[in-house]
């Protein structure tokens, strides 16, 4: 086929840049050396253990959402972090006070009806000084469960009036548990970086591919390549198929290099590093097609290519730890190919199986796919209307 022998001189102009070829490999494997040790101390391997304690407790209401509340999320579904003990409210803040108690809570008496309502209801949360961050997670659990009862109230409500608040209990609709599996494990400096700096090197080795692509139309290289009888499709097909074999090598490389220099642990899943890779490689080529069959020139590919992929590399952690974004940014980093990418491979060394990130893979696929098809629509306009 026309389009694998121009693959394979797109793979052999990088291979014989020697310059090029290393800095591909070299400078991503450096970085991460670099990085991983120097945020070594803040992204330690280390379990993080709250100890269990005890909960105070004075519910002024008795309706059927703070007896839930107390007895069934922290009485059974807590039990392994938190002991509750129900007081009188002036029980509890005398202990309270004598510091017999860390942190207590005061169910007011309209939490139930208010709740049921939708309207706004208070719980008192009162602690001694400095009690860490136990306040934290009781706050956590009560808002959680605060806001799951208006919505959980209006989904029964659509069931019709034979459903009543007893009904919404029997159905086990109040509490839905969710937990990290144990074979969850914390993610540590190198492991991150290694991704991280992977994705990022990738996107700068589409931006590379991309720019030769561009020179060849402004050196009309293009011109005398449509002399012979290679077509539109088969052109871009070709250009993304080298693009893909190079994206590919540089990615293993990554992989296997911080592997075995580093003991950079990938994750359990083989299967599911193997495929993200190829899903990831196949998201940003896509990207990178389109760009440069929307682009005209080097020089402006070049600019809007690395600035482009610096904003990128920013926004989807390759520079700064995920961590710290609040996380509605987080989400909307998934809709970059370089984002998804490393939330999925984190996930993956996290202990994630491949069908926990299936969808992960479908959405890149999908993805990159929808870029290449729109960008060879763009190539064959072009031609036409030079030609026409």
């Amino acid at each position: 086929m026309s389009f694998l022998w121009l693959a394979w001189k797109d793979l052999l102009l990088v291979i014989r840049d020697k310059k090029a070829f290393i800095t591909l490999i070299a400078m991503p494997l450096l970085l991460i050396a670099i990085l991983g040790a120097a945020f070594g101390n803040m992204m330690k391997e280390e379990e993080v253990v709250i100890k269990k304690f005890t909960l105070g407790a004075a519910n002024l209401d008795q309706g059927v959402l703070s007896k839930v509340l107390t007895e069934e999320v922290f009485g059974k579904s807590l039990s392994d972090q938190i002991e509750i003990q129900f007081f009188s409210e002036k029980d509890l803040l005398k202990k309270i006070k004598n510091h017999e108690l860390e942190v207590g809570i005061i169910i007011q008496p309209d939490f139930t009806s208010s709740l049921f309502s939708g309207k706004e209801t208070k719980v008192k949360l009162v602690s001694v000084p400095d009690p860490g961050v136990k306040p934290i997670i009781v706050q956590t659990v009560i808002e959680q469960f605060a806001q799951t009862i208006p919505i959980q109230t209006m989904l029964v409500a659509k069931q019709g009036p034979a459903f009543n608040q007893k009904d919404i209990l029997d159905e086990k609709t109040l509490i839905a548990e969710s937990t990290l599996s144990k074979k969850t494990k914390p993610v540590g400096s190198f492991q991150y970086y290694a991704a991280a700096m992977g994705v990022m090197f990738l996107l700068m080795t589409v931006v590379q591919g991309i720019t030769m692509m561009i020179r060849e139309k402004e050196e009309t290289v293009y011109q005398r390549l449509m002399l012979t009888n290679l077509t539109y499709p088969h052109y871009l097909f070709g250009k993304m198929l080298g693009l893909i074999i190079l994206c590919l090598i540089q990615m293993w490389i990554i992989i296997i290099g911080t592997n075995l220099i580093f003991e950079v642990d990938w994750g359990p899943s083989v299967s599911g590093v193997i495929i993200m890779t190829f899903a990831f490689v196949i998201n940003a080529c896509g990207l990178g097609m389109l760009a440069g069959a929307l682009i005209k020139t080097e020089k402006g590919f070049n600019v809007s290519g690395m600035l482009g992929t610096q904003i990128m590399a920013a926004l989807g952690g390759s520079m700064v730890p995920l961590y710290i974004f609040p996380d509605w940014v987080v989400s909307l980093t998934k809709f970059l190919p370089n984002g998804l990418a490393l939330q999925t491979y984190l996930k993956l060394m996290s202990g994630a199986s491949l069908m926990d990130i299936l969808p992960a893979i479908a959405g890149s696929i999908v993805l990159g796919l929808l870029f290449f098809t729109i960008g060879l629509i763009c190539l064959t306009f072009e031609r036409r209307g030079k030609y026409a």
